[in-house]
């Protein structure tokens, strides 16, 4: 029986020094991550800051990435959109028509189109840390009104925040 218990606990010493050693793999970045983000933007360059997110889809490819919005601005109007739009990633941009809009929001309309869509690297600063940021322009049509929307990547500071 004390064979038996040695036997055992050396064959669990082994399993315990062997697994130890495996590494773990380095994260990755997703396909779409230069242009993947937390945005605060605004809409035909008038009212406050709204938040616009910008992230990979499931499939993690280079041609199409989210873009969602919940609350974006303009004068009394608020829009809500959330589609997948295409991608030109070496050339950071993006655009799609008739995207179907799945934003959760009740008012929202049922699709929506972006046009002429694109992220510049280190195109703007922080409003106030004037930090180095990259910048956001997009034209949204929505039920045939276009909105300009512009804006900064999130830079980190609290006193870059909206």
């Amino acid at each position: 029986m004390k064979k038996i218990n040695i036997i055992f606990i050396f064959i669990a010493l082994i399993t315990v020094a062997i697994s130890a050693c495996k590494k773990d793999p380095e994260p990755g970045g997703t396909a779409v991550q230069d242009m993947a983000g937390d945005w605060h933007v605004k809409v035909n360059e008038t009212g406050a800051y709204s938040t616009l997110l910008t992230f990979n889809t499931s499939e993690n490819t280079p041609n199409v990435m989210w873009v969602q919005g919940t609350g974006l601005k303009s004068g009394a109007t608020v829009l809500s959109i959330k589609g997948k739009t295409g991608v030109d990633y070496p050339n950071k941009l993006f655009s799609g028509a008739n995207i179907a809009n799945i934003a959760t929001t009740s008012g929202r309309p049922d699709s929506f189109s972006i046009l002429n869509g694109k992220i510049i690297p280190n195109g703007t600063k922080g409003p106030v840390s004037k930090s180095p940021t990259d910048s956001i322009y997009f034209e949204l049509n929505v039920s045939g009104t276009v909105y300009k929307v512009s804006g900064y990547h999130k830079t980190g500071f609290l006193e870059d925040l909206p």
